[in-house]
Protein backbone atom coordinates (compact mmCIF):
# COMPACT_ATOMS: atom_id res chain seq x y z
CA UNK A 1 0.00 0.00 0.00
CA UNK A 2 0.96 3.41 -0.29
CA UNK A 3 0.09 6.90 1.16
CA UNK A 4 -0.21 10.47 0.12
CA UNK A 5 -0.15 13.25 2.43
CA UNK A 6 -0.90 16.76 0.86
CA UNK A 7 -0.51 19.91 3.14
CA UNK A 8 -1.72 23.61 2.03
CA UNK A 9 -3.17 26.45 3.23
CA UNK A 10 -6.94 27.48 1.61
CA UNK A 11 -8.29 30.57 1.72
CA UNK A 12 -11.39 29.47 3.38
CA UNK A 13 -12.11 25.72 4.97
CA UNK A 14 -15.50 25.47 4.56
CA UNK A 15 -15.24 26.76 1.03
CA UNK A 16 -12.73 23.98 0.50
CA UNK A 17 -14.28 21.33 2.28
CA UNK A 18 -17.39 21.52 -0.09
CA UNK A 19 -14.97 21.27 -3.11
CA UNK A 20 -13.30 18.50 -1.35
CA UNK A 21 -16.85 16.19 -0.97
CA UNK A 22 -17.77 17.20 -4.25
CA UNK A 23 -14.65 15.72 -5.93
CA UNK A 24 -15.14 12.21 -4.33
CA UNK A 25 -15.44 10.97 -7.62
CA UNK A 26 -11.80 11.63 -8.42
CA UNK A 27 -10.55 9.89 -5.30
CA UNK A 28 -12.67 6.71 -6.20
CA UNK A 29 -11.21 6.93 -9.55
CA UNK A 30 -7.82 6.89 -8.94
CA UNK A 31 -8.17 3.85 -6.41
CA UNK A 32 -7.76 6.12 -2.80
CA UNK A 33 -9.25 2.91 -0.13
CA UNK A 34 -8.81 5.65 3.16
CA UNK A 35 -8.79 9.21 3.51
CA UNK A 36 -8.11 11.54 6.22
CA UNK A 37 -8.78 15.11 6.71
CA UNK A 38 -6.48 17.01 9.54
CA UNK A 39 -6.17 20.99 10.42
CA UNK A 40 -3.37 22.73 11.89
CA UNK A 41 -4.40 23.50 15.97
CA UNK A 42 -3.92 27.09 15.49
CA UNK A 43 -4.50 27.84 11.94
CA UNK A 44 -7.63 25.98 10.88
CA UNK A 45 -6.59 27.13 7.29
CA UNK A 46 -3.48 24.89 7.35
CA UNK A 47 -5.04 21.11 6.07
CA UNK A 48 -3.71 17.74 5.72
CA UNK A 49 -5.32 15.33 3.42
CA UNK A 50 -3.91 12.22 3.79
CA UNK A 51 -4.93 9.46 1.69
CA UNK A 52 -4.36 5.27 1.03
CA UNK A 53 -3.95 3.89 -2.01
CA UNK A 54 -2.98 -0.15 -3.00
CA UNK A 55 -0.08 1.16 -5.10
CA UNK A 56 2.25 3.84 -5.44
CA UNK A 57 1.27 4.49 -9.30
CA UNK A 58 -2.35 5.39 -7.97
CA UNK A 59 -1.20 7.89 -5.59
CA UNK A 60 1.16 9.51 -8.38
CA UNK A 61 -1.32 9.14 -10.31
CA UNK A 62 -4.20 10.65 -8.26
CA UNK A 63 -1.15 13.63 -7.45
CA UNK A 64 -1.07 14.79 -11.44
CA UNK A 65 -5.08 14.50 -11.15
CA UNK A 66 -6.18 17.47 -8.62
CA UNK A 67 -4.39 20.94 -9.40
CA UNK A 68 -6.58 22.09 -11.43
CA UNK A 69 -9.39 21.14 -8.97
CA UNK A 70 -7.40 22.80 -6.02
CA UNK A 71 -7.12 26.08 -7.15
CA UNK A 72 -10.74 26.12 -7.83
CA UNK A 73 -11.42 25.14 -4.41
CA UNK A 74 -9.14 27.85 -2.70
CA UNK A 75 -5.95 26.11 -2.35
CA UNK A 76 -3.32 28.82 -1.48
CA UNK A 77 0.59 28.21 -3.10
CA UNK A 78 1.84 25.34 -3.95
CA UNK A 79 1.13 22.75 -1.68
CA UNK A 80 3.46 19.88 -0.09
CA UNK A 81 2.96 16.22 -1.48
CA UNK A 82 4.83 13.24 0.40
CA UNK A 83 4.45 10.26 -1.06
CA UNK A 84 5.45 6.96 0.79
CA UNK A 85 5.42 3.27 0.80
CA UNK A 86 3.43 1.82 3.91
CA UNK A 87 5.66 -0.66 6.03
CA UNK A 88 3.26 -0.95 8.80
CA UNK A 89 0.14 -0.08 10.68
CA UNK A 90 -1.13 -0.95 14.38
CA UNK A 91 -3.97 -0.52 15.77
CA UNK A 92 -4.71 0.49 19.74
CA UNK A 93 -7.44 0.64 21.69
Amino acid sequence: MATLIIRHKVEDYKRWKRGYDEADWLRKQHGIIYASLHREESDPNDVNAVHEFKNMKGAHDFAKAVPSLMEKIGVIGKPELWFSEDVEHSTYS
